[in-house]
């Protein structure tokens, strides 16, 4: 489990998937008034403190479905009460929420009115202590006011460079560089102090402190007694918030002129973040972000060697990165450092020219991946502290293994020479790259539960639960008083005292990890498993009819490993733009653009394709240019091992966008008249994917007692919308009791898929189609399941939602067929999910994500899901489709069948009802799926793939 914070750095707590609500805004005229109106007083209100704290703990908890009722309520109140700085606390949490949520304009505009507020509220706060000193009425009286100005006035200054940092990061994150450089350079800030410059200062640190943005100086009178306690107190807070608030300037500044490859001034700014930590802060040089910064500034410094071509500089600039990291004791900061060292080294031997040393570096070089690896596999059984986050580096753990696989399988082709195949010390190389490919993989799926904070909560006792999430909570809390706002008049413990609880909380935590694992083998099977090597894949996955082929796509060059029971090959492909093209062309191909309209909008007509509202007949125009792209990357990624897999079942691990292309319909060739002539893959081999070769090992291990007999669940024609006649006496949306909106995700996700607002023309909000073809295709579906002597469950209408799906016991039921809007996202996984009805549910929103299909329990040979959306995203990475079926498979079913594009009602009811005749047979899921699509070519109506070549199965394929 990775821990976050809302800190400088990272954005957000980092542990919930958070959903979309648009909130009312506050122009800035009437903000201006409240602040000029804000008395600078702590906060006056109970309920609207209390609003704000308990929408902080459900963000915590990952109930931002609940917790924006909250929030939106604590910021109501607090503006009702002209209460500034709550007003900007309430704004700076629903930023971080939309954030998370990928509503990036909107996160800005909390985040920009947040910074008003601070400001204003501090210049207020200012001239309010000023004019308390100067009255020198009860003059202790006025002291002490004057005091308590200066001190909220300095945790203002705090707090509006803390926004000006999150809307820089913000903006970076967007590739929104002069934005980004416009917010940081706002931020007024300044070097901190070494200890030799605070001798004779009687309030070391505070003048001034954290880039105080006041218009006028603030006057201290001579405090009370009471009042040096408090500064004595808060001396180590504010010195730890200049240090934070200028290293995070200079490490902002330092990317962004590293992306725009100014690497002269990035190398200043890491320099200049580097020289604030080392060693000038006594009181807070040991605590966890500022060594965090310290290990970020030295892999900085190398990166920036490294892009300048300086291989021997980065590779001692990554060492001592490293060893700053291991002398500091922070584990978690290594693996940058150590993958750094990897690739300048590997690069550095492709210069020398003495084969010798040339060997000697690669040798170096594959060291260090291997450390990283190490490094991140061991933070992968604990925990990371919660003032953590890998934003602020330059790479991402994916970074490493990606990296490392391809740097492996590269060794393995440069010493097996050429023709691929795999023996003695190549084979070595070839199944340690295999391995850390797998590894990837799981690291992947991990990181994306982490991000989306999912709580798997299946089979974990509950007293373990709630002790995990008090000390998440606590922990959280923690990082809040550490690098989030701060909106109290005093800390009653030090930095350092806070630091260490994180620390004891973080052993709790890895305790209390280790007895959940304990207790579940399931749980313990997703989060510890270790990925197999190619042996065991060969002995435990394989069997003489079926080949693996597993594919690597990377910057430089990408890798396929084709695997057989006895035999081991990988063989160098072109690189992923490249190979992403491709197959994003070949997409164009199967789904003309023409036939590409948005899921958003209600279409009833039975006959067109569902959710698309297309004429069922409406067939791609050119065979041609479907053969020449369905050949083309047939070429590029399946031929080099054609000789390899010959005529044997594949179990395909695909990578990058090419999980969005069904290998059926790859083209060995282009000779063919029309579609039912072409030479498709599917006419010579059964195929079947996965997440991973060690996933399918995983699902068999974990298999039990399944369902033998032939009940169907068939849930279908959801209801979308209140409007629809079908909703009538039911509720019009699902809230919960404090008024929390919900379903919030679901816009989200929708925007992404179609590529554009989610709303009708008229502003009533989302309006989805409503897919009445799903009801024809359950009906048929369960006329034949009858018919064979089998039961089949139609869940329609009202009763197709997300309370009976979580609730009911659905573990007799062989074969569970969801027949709705599926929304495929690849570049925000956390937004992928299954559209149940979004009317009438009582405790849920009806949009069924990732996170929440882990806790379901299954017991199905086969989930199919109908009627997918794929929205590819930028990054084209496929963690849309891995992290849906993934989710399903731990669920409870080892084979899940999903469609990659919506399809036309009447092929699909034909193909849904062939396929199922065979799978009663009957028949395994692929070669019932297999048999079902050759007989819908050779029938020539519907023989374009547009029509039968959606449908993949993922899984096991027994």
């Amino acid at each position: 489990m990775k821990l976050k914070a809302i800190a400088l750095v990272s954005l957000g707590t980092g542990l919930f998937s958070l959903s979309s609500f648009h909130l009312p805004k506050i122009s800035a005229h009437k903000l201006d008034g409240l602040i000029s109106a804000s008395p600078a007083t702590p906060f006056q209100s109970d309920d609207a403190n209390a609003a704000l704290q308990q929408g902080r703990t459900l963000l915590r908890e990952g109930k931002a479905d609940q917790a924006i009722g909250y929030l939106e309520r604590a910021l109501r109140l607090f503006t009702d009460s002209r209460n500034v700085r709550g007003i900007a606390a309430a704004r700076d949490q629903l930023g971080d929420l939309y954030l998370r949520q990928g509503q990036y304009a909107v996160a800005l505009e909390h985040y920009q009115k947040a910074y008003e507020a601070f400001r204003g509220g501090e210049a207020g706060d200012a001239q309010a202590g000023a004019a308390a000193g100067a009255a020198g009425t009860a003059g202790a009286t006025a002291g002490a006011l004057a005091q308590t100005a200066a001190t909220v006035s300095l945790d203002n200054g705090y707090n509006a460079n803390l926004m000006l940092a999150k809307i820089g990061e913000t903006n970076y994150r967007l590739g929104k560089l002069p934005q980004a450089s416009a917010a940081y350079l706002q931020m007024n800030v300044r070097k901190p102090e070494g200890a030799a410059a605070k001798v004779g200062r009687r309030f070391g640190g505070l003048g001034g402190a954290l880039g105080s943005l006041s218009t006028g100086r603030v006057v201290i009178e001579a405090p009370t007694s009471a009042a040096i306690g408090l500064l004595e107190a808060k001396k180590e807070f504010d010195e730890y918030r200049i240090a934070t608030v200028y290293t995070t300037y200079e490490l902002g500044m330092g990317r962004i002129d590293f992306a725009n490859n100014n690497l002269e001034s990035a190398r200043k700014h890491f320099q200049n973040a580097l020289d604030a930590g080392n060693g000038s802060l006594p009181g807070v040089g040991k605590l966890g972000q500022t060594r965090r910064f310290r290990a970020v500034a030295r892999t900085s410094l190398a990166d920036v060697a490294l892009r300048l071509g300086n291989y021997k500089d980065a590779s001692k600039f990554y060492a001592e990165a490293v060893k700053g990291a291991r002398d500091d004791k922070r584990l978690d900061l290594m693996w940058p450092a150590q993958r750094g060292a990897g690739r300048s080294g590997w690069l550095q031997a492709a210069q020398e020219k003495d084969p010798k040393k040339a060997a000697a570096m690669r040798d170096a070089a594959l060291a260090s991946y291997r450390d990283a690896i190490t490094t991140i596999e061991t933070l992968r059984s604990g925990s990371l502290r919660a003032d953590e986050s890998r934003t602020t580096f330059l790479a991402a753990t994916k970074d490493v293994f990606d990296e490392a696989a391809g740097t492996f399988a590269h060794m393995a082709i440069m010493t097996a020479g050429t023709g691929g195949t795999l023996q003695g010390q190549a084979l070595e190389y070839g199944a340690e790259g295999f391995k850390v490919s797998e590894e990837g993989r799981a690291r992947s799926l991990l990181d994306m539960l982490g991000e989306t904070n999912s709580q798997i909560t299946a089979g974990v006792p509950a007293d373990l639960l709630k002790r995990k999430q008090d000390n998440l909570n606590r922990q959280q809390e923690i990082a809040q008083q550490l690098t989030g706002i701060n909106l109290a008049a005093d800390e009653k413990k030090k930095p350092s005292d806070l630091d260490a609880e994180l620390d004891q909380l973080q052993t709790e935590f890895d305790a209390i990890e280790n007895q959940i694992r304990t207790a579940s083998p399931r749980y313990a099977a997703l989060t510890a498993a270790q990925p197999l090597s190619l042996a065991e894949v060969q002995q435990k996955v394989l069997d003489e009819g079926t080949a693996l082929l597993e594919y690597h796509l990377g910057k430089d060059n990408s890798y396929l490993w084709a695997i057989t029971a006895n035999s081991a090959a990988v063989y160098m492909l072109p690189p992923r733009s490249e190979l992403d093209a491709l197959a994003i062309g070949l997409r164009a191909q199967l789904i003309p653009s023409k036939l590409q309209r948005r899921i958003v909008g209600i279409d009833v007509a039975a006959d067109q394709q569902r959710g698309l509202g297309l004429a069922v007949d409406a067939a791609p125009e050119s065979v041609n240019a479907f053969a020449a792209a369905a050949n083309a990357l047939y070429k590029a990624a399946f031929e080099p091992a054609a000789s390899v897999v010959a005529e044997k079942r594949l179990l395909v691990v695909a990578d990058g966008a090419l999980n969005y292309i069904p290998f059926e319909a790859l083209l060995k060739s282009t000779e063919g008249s029309d579609y039912a002539s072409l030479n498709y893959l599917v006419k010579t081999n059964e195929i079947v994917y996965a997440p991973s070769a060690s996933v399918v090992a995983a699902i068999r291990q974990q298999q039990g007692n399944r369902s033998e007999g032939k009940n169907f669940l068939l849930v279908a024609d959801p209801v979308f919308n209140a409007g629809d006649p079908r909703a009538k006496g039911a509720a019009a949306s699902s809230t919960g009791g404090n008024g929390e909106a919900r379903g919030l995700g679901l816009e989200s996700a929708v925007e992404d898929v179609a590529g554009e607002a989610a709303t009708t023309a008229n502003g009533k909000g989302l309006q989805l189609a409503r897919l009445a073809g799903t009801r024809a295709e359950a009906e048929q579906i369960a006329q034949l399941v009858k018919k064979s002597g089998g039961q089949a469950d139609l869940w329609l209408d009202l009763k197709a939602n997300e309370d009976d799906v979580k609730a009911r016991d659905m573990q007799g039921y062989r074969v569970v067929h969801l027949a709705t809007h599926g929304l495929l996202n690849a570049d925000r996984p956390q937004f992928t999910g299954v559209v149940l009805s979004l009317v009438g549910n009582k405790n849920n929103d009806g949009f069924l994500r990732t996170d929440e299909v882990f806790n379901m329990n299954l017991n199905a040979h086969l989930v199919m899901l109908s009627a997918c959306e794929t929205g590819l995203g930028k990054e084209k990475r496929g963690e849309g489709v891995i992290g849906l079926t993934r989710a399903f498979m731990y669920a409870g079913s080892p084979t899940v069948g999903v469609s990659l594009w919506s399809v036309a009602d009447k092929s699909t009811a034909e193909l849904m009802t062939d396929f199922y005749r065979r799978l009663l047979a009957p028949a395994a899921p692929p070669a019932a799926m297999r048999e079902a699509q050759l007989a819908m070519i050779s029938g020539k109506k519907y023989s374009a793939p547009f029509y039968w070549a959606p449908f993949v199965l993922v899984g096991d394929w027994r």
